[in-house]
């Protein structure tokens, strides 16, 4: 089986490089931000306006209960989805879970460079963000630590990745 599923916080990296790795091992490349906003026909700031986090979540949960019927392809899940009751086991069943492990100093910084396009970070200041980063990572760590492979890198790359799955 060659399913690849990266977790990690938002802004670890898992969508830009879940599609780099898809496509060097030409693989479906799936997100599943990008999923729901299709299946929904709104975007993930709309639906976190108009139905709040919590369905959110159970979008992202049914979505990956439907990918697990798939194999061979490339998956970037939400940073909350792994701490969901149940979601860490789920995805080690499905394939290859890789922990995306990046400071919480780099998260800030990428994150306040992007902070309108994520909703559950609109409108934060730095100090905000740092708060909210620490808290769930707090949280959330101990869920990502169960990948069967975890990457420590502010600055990983594709062959980073690719030497950490033997794939050349």
């Amino acid at each position: 089986m060659n399913t690849y599923i990266l977790i990690g916080f938002m802004g670890s990296g898992k969508s830009t490089l879940g599609r780099m790795l898809a496509d060097e091992l030409m693989l479906d490349f799936f997100d599943t931000d990008s999923l729901i906003e299709k299946n929904e026909n709104m975007s993930i700031n709309e639906i976190f306006e108009e139905k709040g986090e919590k369905a959110f979540r159970t979008l992202e949960t049914e979505l990956v209960q439907d990918l697990s019927e798939r194999q061979n392809y490339v998956l970037s899940v939400g940073g909350g989805l792994p701490a969901i009751e149940g979601m860490m086991s789920k995805l080690n069943e499905m394939g290859t879970t890789i922990y995306l492990n990046v400071s919480q100093k780099e998260l800030v910084r990428r994150l306040i460079l992007d902070a309108e396009h994520r909703p559950l970070i609109k409108g934060m200041d730095q100090k905000q963000l740092e708060v909210l980063v620490s808290e769930r990572l707090t949280v959330r760590e101990k869920f990502y630590e169960q990948a069967k492979i975890v990457l420590n890198s502010d600055h990983l790359t594709l062959d980073t990745l690719s030497n950490s799955l033997s794939i050349q």
